[in-house]
């Protein structure tokens, strides 16, 4: 049977349906992840930027060849083998949650937050035997998962609002209007709040994914008030592919709901972030704060002048202005 998750709709880019945030967002996202990072980290992952921003999508890239990647994008925490106390009653342990639900029934609802605890293991562990490749293989995959988290319809049977006469709003929320809205966006917006060290990895993922939970009414009304306002007939626009007529969404309708939220995707996106940074950082600290991150962080003047250039330009927001954005740089170049 065909998984439920596998978006193939006709008013969307098949290029946007094979990811989750979208590919700009997921770059974007991670190359602001470290800048957030102390030191010595963030000299390290600096020194690794370009791998670490364009290997943030791999996960999204794998679903297409390994059909065991696409459950650990999300969770849907409103499935019926949760029942109506899913906020208490899902052991966040992923034995026990084996044990209770079966893993077949757990795969179908998905795995993103055991998926979470189990690649900051491998970090950890990497860290620890100065694995350097695994260490920026899995500290990508880490901030993937953990931004999957931060999306709302990565929590619910609805993910699609298929359920809700509302087909095509994943792609909406999470990838269209963040790549129109890119440019408005003040990227540094977290800057100022500490990272935190996370000490249950397994518990907070947790918090994470109700969190995204809870912005899910408004997210679907605002989509309605929006058609209302805007009209049915200006909602979407046909376009010819390959032969096929498809439907997309119009310019103005994604500007339009990108506008009605205010600031939530954008903070949403930033947030994630921020807590990208902090499970890295956590990491790092678990692994006992490894003396060769710091030996390996010892860059040359020229290389730590660019970083401390472009954490500059990020907190005064003028990575994209300054051409510094590397998720703008490779869509400029496609």
């Amino acid at each position: 049977m065909k998984n439920p998750k596998r978006l193939f709709l006709l008013i969307i880019p098949f290029t946007l349906i094979i990811s989750s945030w979208g590919f700009l967002a997921h770059k974007t996202l991670q190359q602001v992840s470290i800048y957030a990072l102390p030191q010595p980290l963030g000299a390290y992952f600096f020194a690794n930027q370009d791998y670490l921003v364009n290997q943030s999508v791999r996960p999204d890239v794998r679903r297409n060849e390994d059909k065991s990647e696409e459950s650990k994008h999300y969770l849907d925490m409103d499935a019926a083998i949760f029942g109506a106390n899913y906020r208490t009653d899902i052991p966040h342990d992923y034995t026990a949650a084996v044990a209770k639900y079966g893993f077949d029934s757990l795969r179908k609802e998905g795995l993103v937050p055991w998926e979470v605890v189990r690649v900051y293991g491998r970090l950890v562990n990497a860290f620890k035997m100065e694995m350097r490749d695994s260490v920026l293989f899995y500290a990508a995959d880490l901030g993937h998962y953990v931004a999957d988290a931060h999306v709302p319809l990565h929590t619910t049977k609805n993910h699609d609002g298929q359920l809700t006469g509302q087909k095509g709003l994943h792609a909406l929320w999470e990838s269209l209007v963040p790549e129109e809205q890119l440019s408005q966006y003040h990227l540094a917006t977290y800057q100022a709040k500490p990272l935190v060290y996370i000490a249950k990895p397994q518990d907070f993922i947790f918090e994470i994914l109700l969190e995204s939970h809870a912005m899910l009414p408004e997210l679907f009304q605002v989509e309605k008030e929006v058609t209302v306002v805007v009209g049915a007939e200006k909602k979407h626009m046909q376009v010819v592919r390959n032969g096929r007529t498809l439907n997309y969404y119009t310019k103005e309708f994604i500007q339009a709901y990108g506008n009605r939220l205010g600031d939530k995707v954008q903070d949403r996106m930033l947030v994630s972030a921020h807590r990208v940074a902090s499970f890295w950082y956590s990491a790092y600290k678990d692994a006992g704060s490894p003396s060769w991150v710091n030996a390996d962080a010892q860059l040359n003047k020229e290389l730590m002048a660019a970083f401390q250039g472009e954490k500059k330009a990020w907190l005064s927001n003028s990575l994209i202005a300054d051409k510094l954005l590397i998720s703008l740089k490779n869509k400029r170049a496609e």
